[in-house]
């Protein structure tokens, strides 16, 4: 019987066949996993500078209405 959760041993000889490990599908898997890991950073970017322009803002209007600026009091 297969136990799902026995220690396996990592020098153990992988499964030849296993096709998760064949060289030109791990190739892709980590191509693709490049993609989205540059398309998750340009993604972070964007917002990043979309929050630093509203917190701008946000100060104009702090500062044209005269609201004390208290960082983190958890008024807003």
């Amino acid at each position: 019987m297969y136990d799902p959760y026995a220690q396996q041993d990592p020098y153990a000889q992988q499964d030849l066949f296993d096709p998760d490990r064949q060289p030109q599908q791990l190739e892709r898997r980590v191509n693709r996993l490049e993609r989205q890991v540059e398309q998750h950073t340009r993604e972070i970017d964007q917002l990043q500078r979309r929050l630093q322009r509203v917190n701008q803002r946000l100060r104009a209007v702090e500062r044209r209405f005269n609201f004390p600026f208290t960082p983190f009091d958890g008024e807003f």
